[in-house]
């Protein structure tokens, strides 16, 4: 069940961070690096399938085994999925028509 709102760690400090912040989330070795839209980014150690778990599901979408996009920011969908960071990601064959059905297409 996801919250509305996640508290990061970073150093000592808990930053109280709305899943609206969010822009992406990938995994790195044994951790999760999450990155938000001013992109700033955390380290959680934690599984990318149990930190998906508290997310919505109308918010983000696994677009990769390693990545999972907050669909609002999202600002191009080709081969890869650019997000409006700037930050190129790469999509998997698999999930790309599912990733696509999220969006009116004209």
């Amino acid at each position: 069940m996801y919250k509305p709102l996640l508290l990061l760690v970073k150093d000592t400090t808990r930053e109280k961070i709305e899943n609206e912040e969010i822009a992406f989330v990938s995994v790195k070795d044994k951790y999760v690096l999450v990155t938000l839209i001013d992109k700033r980014k955390f380290t959680v150690r934690t599984s990318l399938r149990r930190f998906e778990k508290s997310l919505p599901p109308d918010l983000f979408f696994r677009i990769h085994k390693n990545h999972i996009v907050c669909l609002q920011h999202i600002r191009y969908i080709d081969t890869e999925v650019i997000m409006k960071t700037g930050d190129p990601l790469p999509i998997s064959r698999e999930l790309k028509e599912a990733l696509l059905s999220n969006f009116e297409v004209f």
